[in-house]
């Protein structure tokens, strides 16, 4: 039962078939350029990206260990009231406490105001106010026991450090 076909119907099946093939392979061709061509791209954004990860990654583990490190600014242990009996006076405080501090440290009225009120907080009614510490500043700096660094300006505190 085999059909005999025409030989003019197979050399055209065959040229149908071959046109097909050649026109899918042009296609193919043509895609093959292009998906060439956005690899490539991809390839270079990845190399590029890769590269400032892994560059990120390294400052970013090199900052959490120098933010691990402790502090190197460690101030000494509070010294003892001179007169714990007494009704505390913010004067005597703000002395003690810029006797204590390190002599090469400069400070101000918030660092003061913050010791102040770490180390006599069971001592006071209230929180210290660091424009009455300001004050007691600046008459330490009129009587020369501490001497300016920077000069306060709006949003900058004034700075001092011990001595004269």
């Amino acid at each position: 039962m085999a059909v005999d076909p025409s030989v003019s119907a197979l050399v055209t099946n065959l040229k149908a078939q071959i046109a097909f093939h050649r026109d899918r392979q042009a296609f193919h061709a043509g895609h093959e350029a292009t998906h060439r061509q956005q690899r490539e791209t991809h390839a270079t954004e990845l190399e590029s990206l890769t590269r400032h990860l892994e560059a990120f990654e390294a400052s970013a583990s090199a900052a959490m260990e120098l933010a691990s490190r402790p502090s190197s600014r460690v101030l000494p242990p509070p010294a003892p009231d001179p007169d714990p009996g007494r009704r505390p006076r913010l004067s005597r405080m703000v002395a003690t406490v810029v006797q204590s501090w390190p002599a090469d440290e400069p400070f101000g009225t918030t660092g003061v105001t913050t010791e102040i009120n770490r180390r006599y907080r069971d001592r006071l009614k209230k929180p210290a106010d660091p424009r009455m510490v300001s004050l007691h500043l600046r008459r330490l700096l009129a009587t020369g026991q501490v001497t300016s660094v920077r000069e306060g300006r709006p949003f900058h505190e004034a700075l001092y450090v011990r001595g004269g």
